[in-house]
């Protein structure tokens, strides 16, 4: 269970940060549900300001009211309020699967080259033989 005093006046502990963090977008809103209303709103948008937590941020917001998202957001509380409502969560990341090893061509010697008469030309005893008759 949360502290309730971890949220104060727009001030988040590092602790709840944490916890939202671990449980991630989809347990977020379980994890807050002991703060009050205004402590929610606040943690929403601190949590939508950041990259890394904005999946988290929209999924606590979700569970605010538009009164409280505009106490703690300001103007861009109703833009958190619409997008909480509308959003459709990230999947989940896939489990991580060993790659395949990169295997390289094997060497093939290549035929003889010899230079003729500015250009490059196969050496083949069937070629020379029809060039000189």
């Amino acid at each position: 269970m949360l502290i309730d005093s971890a949220v104060v006046a727009g001030a988040v502990s590092d602790e709840i940060i944490g916890r939202v963090y671990r449980a991630g977008a989809a347990r977020a809103g379980e994890e807050v549900a002991a703060l009050s209303g205004a402590q929610r709103a606040n943690l929403a948008a601190f949590c939508y300001a950041r990259s890394h937590l904005h999946e988290i941020g929209l999924a606590i917001a979700a569970g605010c009211e538009l009164h409280e998202l505009l106490d703690a957001a300001g103007k861009a509380g109703f833009m958190l309020h619409a997008q909480s409502r509308n959003h459709i969560p990230a999947a989940e990341a896939a489990p991580v699967t060993r790659k395949r090893a990169v295997t390289l061509a094997r060497f093939a010697p290549m035929r003889a080259f010899t230079v003729i008469e500015g250009g490059l030309a196969d050496v083949d005893e069937d070629e020379t033989a029809e060039a000189a008759a």
